[in-house]
């Protein structure tokens, strides 16, 4: 191949981005942290499913902006580790997947919970409670299988140098660096089973999360003239904000790693740095699951909101607002008593 994958230095705006996208995400998941630990008394234990869910993504986004953020060198499958150099590029890329995957086990909590909270108003209970369980153990598992066959996908440096030599010898003089990586599911098959393995596991998942979340709002509205308003909105809010959390940052996963995967099966060598850029979709994704909860929820958000009015000293604004749009209407009524007299 004439084109190369492999940039001569790494963009100099790549880090950066990642690393202002991790200073933002900061405050949003510590003030989405302390909503949900401090300002949900009504959500009792479903309190820790959300701040799992928010940590497990937090972590992974730390991980990935701040502390080890790759650069990759697609449709190569691999790349150079920017950040502390103090663990190999395999093992942070390894410790990478594992936090990754508990991403999965927290959002099937967090529907179970709320499919449970919804059959307990049925006056039935939570039924068939061997399948969640036995999918939750399994789930636990995944993250511990997906980061052990990663780290069995490791090429030896002979195997290295002869995959490079053969299919990019252009990015060979990457070989010197000990934070380059590349991996080869033809020399070894581990990468195979990780992406075939993580792909037909999160589908499965993810449609037994999809039917109970279905299941969960059918229950709802069955039993919608049986509960009071005030407890139907409480549920069904918070169903709708656990979606909406989900639902925009899935597609900030989603469509990047159909991108570098439509660029590494086409080699397409031309679209290396756009899609490398996609990292910083994936890298925000906690900030926005944060964001979005704390909008999709009508406490969070007018606590939110609260708290800016004050911390910005807007209050005697609107207060003076308010005052100016009701003088108008009293001197108007004052001058037409006037003129009546």
């Amino acid at each position: 191949m004439s084109i190369s994958p492999c940039p001569e230095v790494i963009p100099t705006y790549y880090p950066i981005t990642l690393h202002l996208i991790a200073i933002i995400s900061v405050p949003v998941n510590l003030v989405g942290f302390y909503l949900v630990w401090f300002q949900s008394p009504k959500m009792q234990g479903y309190k820790y499913c959300l701040c799992y869910l928010q940590f497990v993504s937090f972590l992974t986004e730390m991980h990935m902006s701040i502390i080890c953020p790759g650069y990759y060198f697609f449709p190569m499958i691999g790349g150079y580790n920017t950040g502390w150099e103090i663990i190999s590029s395999h093992l942070s890329m390894t410790i990478y997947v594992f936090i990754f995957a508990f991403e999965l086990p927290s959002t099937l909590l967090c529907f179970i919970f709320r499919h449970n909270a919804a059959e307990r108003i049925s006056q039935n209970g939570p039924q068939k409670m061997y399948l969640k369980k036995f999918s939750l153990i399994i789930c636990h598992l995944f993250p511990f299988a997906t980061a052990i066959a990663m780290w069995k996908s490791r090429l030896t440096y002979q195997q290295k140098y002869d995959f490079m030599k053969e299919n990019w010898i252009q990015c060979i003089s990457w070989m010197r660096f000990e934070a380059f990586e590349v991996y080869d599911y033809k020399t070894n098959p581990w990468l195979a089973v990780v992406g075939i393995g993580a792909v037909s596991f999160v589908l499965l998942v993810y449609t037994y999360g999809t039917i109970l979340g279905i299941h969960t709002m059918t229950i709802l509205q069955t039993y919608k003239k049986s509960m009071s308003n005030q407890t139907y909105q409480m549920h069904k809010t918070a169903l709708f904000s656990l979606l909406m959390q989900l639902l925009v940052p899935g597609v900030l996963l989603i469509v990047p790693l159909c991108i570098c995967m439509t660029v590494v099966i086409t080699e397409a060598v031309g679209w290396q740095e756009f899609s490398t850029d996609t990292m910083f979709l994936v890298g925000s994704h906690s900030m926005c699951s944060g964001i979005v909860m704390i909008l999709s929820n009508p406490r969070y958000r007018k606590l939110v909101t609260e708290s800016l009015v004050k911390a910005l000293h807007l209050e005697n604004r609107i207060s003076l607002r308010r005052v100016t749009s009701v003088e108008p209407s009293i001197r108007t009524n004052s001058i037409v008593v006037v003129q009546n007299n």
